[in-house]
């Protein structure tokens, strides 16, 4: 053990430094937001006082305007009166909403994960109490299918459809469904992949649209902390929420919300521009990589209009390996299985970071040109990696390199 931890987080900073992610659950975060984790707004409590009068925790008035703050921004981001961001991560969110709209008992409708919904969804509800079932869905137009909603919904007694799509590259078609169901029958839009490109309306807007909820983790199109939120118009769903986030959050982590605000700050003005580039550049990809003779899924549809792009790497070389290959020439990505390709395994690229640090179309067009280079030409890794290093110094970094090398410095030097 001749390596400490703090050693071990320097190598991989190090390793992160040189790399490209194309890993569509994360992102980015500024360096303004991650200067919170460095501070004192981390590691305090936060209860409101005059909330908390038998819980008190007096110091903290600064940190009640950065939590008013950031109610304002999500408000205004989502379109929703009441938003509540103690979830701790996306998973979080969802078990909160699950016991906050469910009642033992009752039945929800999820996307099974063959077909892109969260594996963990049903596992959650049926600890919960709640029965699971799977919505009907078309896997050649990678959408609900929803001429088969309303009897499905009735049949199995459904009062809660929980859209919970990890792998998504269309927008669900909430508007046909919400008008074929009962008002009775709530619809919770997870949205954690796609927040970004909501914010951005580039995607969808579920709110509008007919969903009831909207929830989600802030760290994938969101270029923000492990965090999460709801949002909602319905006054007493949101008390109940509320309810049960207090249950089930103890602290709601005062960093990672400082951190979220900031970047809510840092983006109102600008997530349009930057859900427009993410869309192009994920559409771009495809194109590219398609043209090359990756089969990219989805063609028929034009491939995406998210931040996802799958490609059916299995013809060219078994998709571990490949995410493999690619990693040793510093692309970072990973496998899913795809719906369409009944269980094989897929190529899940997502563009949103790169976009982040400000990739266009130049960069897609090299970066399909990479993976022409592995999987096509069958050319050496060392090629490959030249071309990433030519990529990244087109890109802006999160954080100096050399600003975390000073700060290593001088934490290391300190003596305790």
């Amino acid at each position: 053990m001749n390596d400490s931890v703090f050693d071990y987080v320097l190598k991989h900073q190090k390793a992160a430094d040189e790399r490209l992610y194309l890993v569509s659950s994360e992102n980015a975060l500024s360096a303004r937001a991650r200067f919170v984790f460095l501070t004192e707004v981390l590691n305090r409590y936060y209860f409101p006082l005059e909330t908390h009068h038998h819980w008190a925790f007096p110091g903290n008035e600064w940190l009640e305007a950065v939590y008013k703050r950031c109610h304002e921004l999500l408000s205004e981001a989502t379109g929703a009166r009441f938003v509540n961001f103690r979830p701790i991560s996306g998973v979080n969110a969802m078990t909160v909403a699950l016991a906050a709209l469910g009642r033992p008992g009752e039945t929800i409708a999820v996307l099974a994960p063959e077909n892109g919904g969260h594996p963990i969804t049903v596992k959650v509800a049926e600890r919960l109490g709640l029965k699971a079932v799977h919505l009907p869905y078309r896997q050649e137009e990678f959408s609900l299918d929803t001429a088969l909603v309303a009897d499905f919904v009735a049949r199995e007694g459904v009062s809660l459809i929980y859209l919970d799509a990890a792998q998504i590259l269309f927008p669900h078609k909430l508007r046909e469904m919400r008008s074929l169901l009962p008002n009775s029958v709530k619809i919770y839009y997870d949205g954690s992949h796609v927040m970004g490109l909501i914010f951005g309306k580039q995607f969808q807007d579920p709110l509008a649209e007919g969903a009831d909820f909207l929830g989600g983790s802030t760290h994938k199109t969101i270029p923000g902390p492990h965090k999460a939120f709801i949002a909602t118009n319905d006054a007493e769903a949101n008390e109940r929420i509320a309810q049960w986030s207090r249950v089930l959050v103890s602290h709601d982590h005062g960093g990672d919300v400082a951190a979220l605000a900031i970047v809510l700050e840092e983006m109102r003005g600008r997530w349009q521009e930057y859900a427009v580039q993410v869309v192009k550049n994920a559409r771009r990809l495809a194109e590219k990589l398609h043209e090359k003779g990756l089969p990219v899924i989805a063609e028929r549809l034009g491939f995406t209009r998210s931040h996802q792009l799958w490609v059916n790497i299995a013809p060219l070389a078994d998709p571990y390996e490949a995410v493999l290959a690619l990693a040793r020439c510093n692309v970072i990505s990973n496998t899913i299985r795809a719906p369409s390709l009944h269980g094989g395994l897929a190529l899940r690229l997502g563009v949103q970071e790169m976009t982040y640090c400000g990739a266009k179309e130049e960069e897609m067009d090299a970066l399909a040109g990479i993976f022409e280079d592995l999987f096509i030409k069958k050319s050496s890794e060392t090629l490959a990696k030249a071309r990433v290093v030519e990529i990244k110094r087109r890109l802006k970094t999160a954080v100096d390199p050399e600003a975390i090398s000073r700060i290593a410095d001088m934490l290391s030097s300190r003596k305790e």
